[in-house]
């Protein structure tokens, strides 16, 4: 089995930053949006998503036997990770280490505990994308191979709008760049999901790009990027206008960004 460390941090951002994914410890394994899990079971399943041989990992206490023998090397926690490690502490917590100083990881429920919250991302933060920090990590395990990186100048079509295509997307029109979305609600998983924007801060006035992007599409410039916005950015990038900021749609703006233009 082959796996993919770039397709690994694709899915931990997604699941993280896209998915309405809740912590559970009691149903761990239940990992879809408005499902929950918990830090290892998440790292695990995005493994295997990722194509990756995982043995039988269970659980942080067994993930890096499991690893280390399937093409994986145990590295010191140097505070120098590079994207796609597993950031592992043998005991207590798991996560994968997405690059640009921010790691992907499944941390607490809406009360502050290991389980009986309700299912899906109650605050937004049950699951989540951080700035890199020393959990203390007893070790990286870092895959022998590497992604190759997108071509210089160009936005990696992935389908995963990071700051990266959101930097783009801030200089084409017109707006302070940061590569962020700035002053969004925290969607409910019913109402609509998560736009699989992946740098986003909650809570505020809305956003300058977004409220940019809704003048250019016709829509109520509020800032707040919901279902309407949405549906109206995919006319206008050319996708099926289903109200889901989705991967597809996340890929045809890095696409138009590439050529400049929104």
């Amino acid at each position: 089995m082959t796996g993919s460390v770039q397709t690994l941090v694709n899915r931990m951002t997604y699941w993280c930053a896209v998915a309405y994914l809740g912590y559970d410890q009691s149903r761990r394994w239940d990992i879809r949006s408005g499902g929950s899990c918990d830090c290892s079971s998440l790292v695990i399943h995005a493994l295997r998503e990722a194509g990756f041989d995982t043995g039988t990992a269970t659980y942080t206490g067994n993930l890096s036997a499991n690893l280390t023998a399937r093409g994986w090397r145990r590295l010191p926690a140097d505070g120098h990770p590079q994207v796609g490690d597993i950031l592992l502490n043998d005991v207590h917590h798991v996560a994968v280490y997405v690059g640009g100083g921010r790691l992907a990881q499944a941390s607490i429920d809406e009360r502050g505990r290991a389980s009986g919250g309700r299912p899906g991302d109650q605050t937004g933060h049950e699951t989540n994308i951080s700035p890199y920090y020393s959990y203390p990590w007893n070790c990286y395990l870092r895959y022998t191979s590497t992604s190759a990186p997108a071509p210089s100048g160009k936005l990696a079509a992935d389908g995963l709008a990071g700051r990266a295509t959101i930097s783009r997307w801030q200089e084409i029109m017109g707006t302070p760049v940061d590569g962020v979305v700035s002053g969004q609600v925290i969607p409910d998983g019913r109402t609509y999901g998560r736009p699989n924007l992946l740098s986003v801060t909650y809570g505020g006035q809305g956003s300058a790009l977004i409220r940019a992007v809704q003048r250019a599409v016709g829509a109520n410039p509020d800032g707040l990027y919901g279902p309407d916005s949405i549906r109206r950015t995919q006319i206008r990038l050319g996708v099926t206008p289903d109200c889901w900021f989705g991967p597809a749609t996340a890929r045809a703006l890095q696409n138009t960004l590439n050529n400049g233009r929104f």
